[in-house]
């Protein structure tokens, strides 16, 4: 064979660019059938993620809105109830306010009746109602511990810090000045404190301050009883007596209204998990199975005629190598080169596909 197709001529070498062309042209049609089985493998794994993805944003969607539409009710059903405990809670404080009111009735009586007497005392000795008050005692009659603490705080504000603070703003450097700004304040609410002694005891000599005295003490125990009174019936747990029963009646109906509603959403929403949602995975794939099946239909033909393509193309690829790349060479045997040779065959440079072969290569000169 060797001898035959080296020592041949142009026929030789028509045969072989002809079966060259064909190798082409079936290696051709192999790759552009590969290239359609590829695009149809992407379209179809494309609709295989469109269905999937469909299927799970139908199937979140939809529970979405169910479950907004069940918290609803549920947010519904807490809100009354949150609605009818306030109006529990203000009845309750209402029927407390009612009790304390009812219980120390007496003693707010009583406390009153003590201030007009007390308050008719100060008129008709003609003593201002300054003096009727819990710091003038501490400061002109102080006899209780709380007394003296209010007096000595007096005296450190008037005696010091109002003082120091009014020579703070003084913008002298001059300390004599700021001296003389200090006694006179100092003076000033001296004279202030020995005015009042004197218009309020002139007429009486401190006769009133002591007569009323225990008016005012009396007060002071009734409104610590009033007081103590209070709390004790603001932490009484014993509400039998407010007359609760009906609030206490719709807030266990309403109670278990928003329990009934927080068990019918877990139970809706778990059928919607193990049933409605595989439904609706079921009838999505069901409405795409036609395009799906008719997809894979069109792959399976293509690919079978891409095996057949490629089956042929290769007995050609082996025919070409077999037949002519074995003596040609893989370089030689192409289209260009075949070409090259029957032209210097055709010119007379050549009587053989050896003498071709070896003048395209440079291996013999040719003559010019």
């Amino acid at each position: 064979m060797d001898n035959v197709l080296l020592s041949g001529g142009i026929s030789e070498l028509q045969e072989a660019k002809a079966a060259i062309l064909q190798t082409n042209d079936l290696q051709a049609a192999y790759n552009a059938a590969s290239a359609e089985v590829s695009g149809k493998e992407k379209d179809l794994e494309s609709q295989k993620k469109y269905v999937s993805d469909k299927v799970n944003t139908v199937i979140k969607d939809r529970r979405s809105e169910l479950k907004k539409t069940l918290d609803e009710q549920v947010d519904n059903a807490n809100k009354d109830l949150r609605t009818a405990e306030k109006k529990r809670k203000a009845a309750k404080s209402d029927a407390v306010q009612d009790r304390i009111s009812n219980e120390t009735a007496n003693l707010v009586e009583e406390n009153k009746n003590l201030k007009r007497k007390t308050k008719s005392i100060f008129l008709e000795n003609r003593i201002p109602r300054f003096c009727n008050t819990r710091f003038y005692y501490a400061l002109y009659a102080p006899k209780k511990a709380s007394d003296f603490f209010i007096l000595i705080l007096t005296i450190l504000i008037t005696f010091g810090a109002i003082p120091n603070i009014v020579c703070m703003f003084i913008n002298t450097e001059k300390t004599f000045i700021k001296v003389l700004v200090y006694l006179a304040i100092v003076v000033f609410f001296v004279a202030l404190y020995f005015l009042f002694f004197v218009v309020s005891k002139r007429n009486t000599n401190g006769k009133v301050l002591e007569e009323a005295r225990p008016l005012r003490t009396e007060i002071v125990a009734n409104k610590k009883l009033i007081k103590q009174t209070s709390r004790l019936i603001e932490k009484d747990k014993d509400e039998s007596a407010y007359g609760l029963e009906e609030h206490d009646s719709e807030i266990a109906g309403l109670q278990q209204i928003l329990n009934d509603q927080v068990q019918k959403r877990e139970a809706a929403l778990k059928e919607f998990d193990e049933q409605t949602a595989v439904q609706l995975r079921e009838e999505i794939v069901r409405e795409n199975q036609p395009t799906i099946d008719k997809m894979t239909e069109e792959l399976i033909e293509c690919r079978k005629d891409m095996e057949q393509k490629r089956a042929r193309a290769n007995q050609a690829s082996e025919y070409v190598t077999n037949s002519y790349e074995v003596y040609l060479g893989k370089k030689n045997t192409t289209v260009d080169k075949i070409d090259g040779m029957i032209a210097l065959m055709q010119e007379g440079k050549a009587s053989t596909i050896m003498e071709a072969l070896d003048l395209l290569n440079g291996e013999i000169k040719s003559e010019k």
